[in-house]
């Protein structure tokens, strides 16, 4: 019979080392889900619970023309996002991966909470939207790093043959706080009546956010930073300059991530206005329409995992090309449904089918975005393609999905923006696959 080998005093087995490894990575796609989570169950509160809380804060004589203020500070949140993927990105590559986490997500849930105890309009006057818009930049800056920054975290603390698969579970938790959030609102829509929930109802949403704030910021004070991150601790080569390394050595390679972030994110995004179109301008029972954008956001989070494998399979660009051309092919028929159905079936249908391509494309498109910087780069990188996606296209998909529907006096005007952006993805990632066989 023969033994392992017992390892000496200040040794490890390779079965230790392995062991030790797969904790690290597990405690980072925790810490990633869950930081995630309520970074898109705040952010996400705000896009749901515009109807009802506009017109506390920006009222007006027409119910839309609060409507569009509302959501042009939902836009606001991503102009801020750039700035906070500058400053939390340049924290991620100088001084480590863990704390950037920690300061990012601690930002967002301040921010949320304070929402939820703002006074409006008819109690401070024009400071009611001012510390709003503020608040929402806040948030902005947080979320400016947050998604990346997990990524590169889980990619850079797991093995190789598990980091793809790992590194999915960050989108699978703002997936599934989009999916709580949407849930929530739902729930209290269905229970309260309309009256409380403009005058009460958003806020309970949004004060929820600070106990979560409490649990993760625990989980994510007990992580050790990255592997790559420590050995270029050790061997010195962490960037003194990231930012201006990054635009003077690799501006070609941030437009790429920059394409593939705005077909991701600017085909998500558009999700914010149909909860805005069905009940503001439709006129249906919100009720009726939470429930469908719950039970969509609930399928549409269980297919992210999926996503994951399938990437891990057969390759980022070819997962995420495929997703884009879907969303080509179904605009039309999505926003047909958007537009006529007037029961549950159909609403469900269409918000189903849009939301698993707006979170299917998250696994093949942000793991992609992370790797295609160097480490010493790679938190402020990612973070700066990323966020010109999420300013050029989630900040910008509601409000140009509302006026595009509104100029042009139909549902079927936002498939402009739908297949305009999918093409624009679809693009740089073509041109990745030829560099990468250049």
């Amino acid at each position: 019979m023969t033994y392992p080998p017992v390892p000496t005093p200040g040794t490890t087995t390779s079965a230790t080392h392995d062991s030790r490894v797969d904790s690290r990575a597990r405690k980072a796609a925790s810490a990633g889900f869950v930081g995630t989570f309520i970074e898109y169950y705040d952010f996400g509160l705000y896009g749901v619970l515009t109807v009802y809380f506009a017109p506390l804060f920006f009222p007006a004589a027409s119910a839309t023309t609060s409507l569009l203020a509302g959501l042009a500070v939902f836009g606001a949140g991503f102009v801020a996002r750039p700035v906070g993927g500058l400053i939390f990105g340049r924290i991620g590559d100088r001084v480590g991966r863990r704390r950037a986490l920690i300061a990012s997500l601690t930002l967002m849930g301040l921010c949320s909470g304070t929402v939820g105890l703002l006074p409006t309009y008819d109690t401070i006057g024009i400071w009611a939207p001012v510390l709003l818009v503020l608040l929402r930049l806040g948030q902005g800056l947080s979320a400016g790093s947050e998604m990346l920054g997990s990524v590169t975290f889980v990619l850079e603390s797991a093995p190789p043959r598990k980091r793809i698969f790992l590194a999915s579970l960050t989108p699978f938790g703002a997936a599934l706080g989009t999916t709580v959030a949407t849930s929530a609102v739902w729930i209290l829509s269905s229970t309260a009546d309309a009256d409380w929930m403009r005058q009460t109802g958003w806020r309970v949403l949004f004060l929820a956010a600070l106990p979560l704030l409490l649990v993760a910021v625990r989980l994510r004070t007990r992580l050790e930073d990255s592997p790559e991150f420590d050995k270029m601790v050790e061997n010195n080569q962490v960037a003194s300059t990231p930012i201006r390394t990054l635009f003077r050595n690799h501006g070609r390679t941030i437009l790429l991530a920059g394409g593939v972030a705005i077909a991701a994110n600017g085909t998500a995004g558009l999700l914010a206005w149909f909860s805005t179109y069905l009940v503001g301008s439709r006129g249906l029972q919100g009720s009726t329409v939470f429930s469908a954008l719950a039970l969509a956001s609930a399928i549409g989070a269980a297919s992210v995992p999926l996503s994951g494998w399938l990437t891990a399979r057969f390759g980022q660009r070819r997962v995420a090309s495929i997703i884009l051309a879907a969303f080509i092919v179904s605009a039309f028929p999505v926003l047909w449904l958007l537009g006529t159905g007037e029961t549950f079936i159909p609403l469900v249908v269409a918000i189903v089918v849009y939301n698993v391509l707006s979170v299917a494309i998250m696994p093949p498109a942000f793991t992609l975005i992370a790797q295609l910087f160097p480490a010493n780069l790679r938190y402020s990188g990612s973070n700066l393609g990323q966020n010109i996606g999420t300013v050029l296209g989630a900040g910008l998909a509601p409000f140009i999905g509302a006026q595009l529907a509104i100029v042009s006096g139909s549902v079927f005007g936002p498939a402009i923006w739908i297949v305009g952006i999918a093409s624009i993805g679809l693009a740089a990632l073509a041109i990745l696959g030829r560099s990468s066989h250049g």
